[in-house]
């Protein structure tokens, strides 16, 4: 199957499933298209070398599911704590018999500690998830040193981020715009103290500064 045709199935599951589950306040095609071009932005990065993204509550699977379709030769990796979203994802996986993907069932906070997922991976992605401040404490203890964080994300100021991305590894945080999309990028400098993430819940409640 092509990858635009199995872009455009993943898009009819996606709104199929959507009328069960709430993955995208998109309703149509017309709404999804958007969303998909956004997911699509992040192809203009350099990805050779990359062998493994893990990606952050990926609930509808963007932007997983179309990379994953896009770049076979890399591991992607999604995590969703939703057991139903779960069960969608790994649907789509099988659907579109994509043997990158892996699909993790279980909160960023817990898993972030696991040796076996802790620094492993190239990059870690994610979109409209948690705010920013949040997010890097969600993500950055996933990301090798040396590997890179990179955020679908709205309008920012990334110096306000500087010092919670320093107290996790991270380099100084990036907006890059592509097209009508925006792009938070982190570099990870150094490994993750221990201590992060903290307990499910705490970092949304008492955020990183």
């Amino acid at each position: 199957m092509a990858v635009d045709e199995r872009v455009q199935q993943y898009a009819e599951l996606l709104l199929d499933w959507n009328r069960r589950l709430n993955l995208t306040g998109a309703r149509s095609m017309a709404a999804l298209d958007p969303h998909l071009a956004d997911a699509q932005r992040l192809l203009s990065l350099d990805w050779s070398g990359v062998k493994s993204v893990i990606d952050i509550g990926s609930g509808g699977g963007l932007p997983a599911i179309p990379l994953a379709i896009q770049l076979p030769q890399i591991r992607f990796t999604l995590v969703e704590a939703d057991r139903r979203k779960a069960a969608f994802l790994e649907h789509v996986g099988g659907t579109l018999a994509l043997q990158n993907v892996a699909v993790l069932v279980g909160r960023a906070e817990i898993l972030g500690h696991d040796p076996a997922f802790r620094e492993r991976f190239d990059r870690a992605t994610a979109r409209a998830v948690a705010p920013p401040a949040v997010l890097l404490e969600l993500a950055l203890p996933f990301v090798r040193v040396g590997g890179l964080l990179i955020d679908q994300v709205g309008e920012v100021d990334p110096l306000a981020l500087v010092a919670a991305a320093r107290r996790l590894g991270g380099g100084t945080p990036s907006l890059h715009r592509v097209t009508a999309g925006l792009m938070l990028l982190v570099a990870k400098e150094s490994p993750t103290p221990a201590e992060y993430p903290r307990r499910p819940g705490i970092p949304a409640r008492r955020p990183l500064e």
